[in-house]
């Protein structure tokens, strides 16, 4: 599953990529892959990532941002452990204009799949108020100059994490 910015040209709505599984849908905006894909090749061949922000209008959420990582953030080349500390900060000085949505980073030189430490990452990220987290994964070469942009999201009370399909414009 590939998004990039040449695929939001014929996206369902002007600037935006649509996500669906189920009864989810996410829209991510162009922009938002276009930093996500630049910082993950300023940060190759090492992973990076940072958090997702948007807002949830009827049930869809809007993925309108995203933030790099902190200076205490840890990465490799097999792994990126978030500056914690500091996306809470965050969070809270953005609050009400933008909520957490979720998190992303990526994997140079490796697929476009969760590991199991990915997934458990995510799913520890619901909360009796959020209920659903999202999470943006890019993978590709390890220099990161194509990536794939995959979109997932876990909800509580189901099992199986959602890998979200990009809808193309009718």
């Amino acid at each position: 599953m590939s998004a990039t910015c040449a695929t939001c040209a014929t996206a369902p709505a002007p600037g935006a990529v649509l996500y669906v599984s189920g009864p989810y849908r996410v829209w991510v905006r162009c922009a938002v892959l276009a930093k996500a894909q630049r910082l993950a090749r300023v940060r190759a061949p090492l992973e990076t990532g940072g958090l997702l922000l948007g807002q949830v209008v009827d049930g869809e959420a809007h993925v309108l941002a995203l933030t790099g990582p902190g200076r205490r953030a840890r990465r490799s080349r097999l792994g990126y452990e978030a500056d914690r500390a500091r996306d809470n900060r965050l969070v809270a000085r953005i609050h009400p204009q933008l909520h957490y949505l979720g998190d992303w980073h990526t994997h140079p030189g490796g697929p476009a799949v969760l590991s199991a430490t990915d997934v458990d990452s995510i799913r520890g990220a619901l909360t009796t108020a959020r209920r659903e987290v999202l999470h943006l994964l890019l993978a590709g070469p390890a220099d990161m100059t194509s990536p794939v942009a995959s979109v997932f999201t876990v909800v509580g009370g189901e099992s199986a994490v959602r890998r979200m399909t990009p809808e193309e414009a009718t």
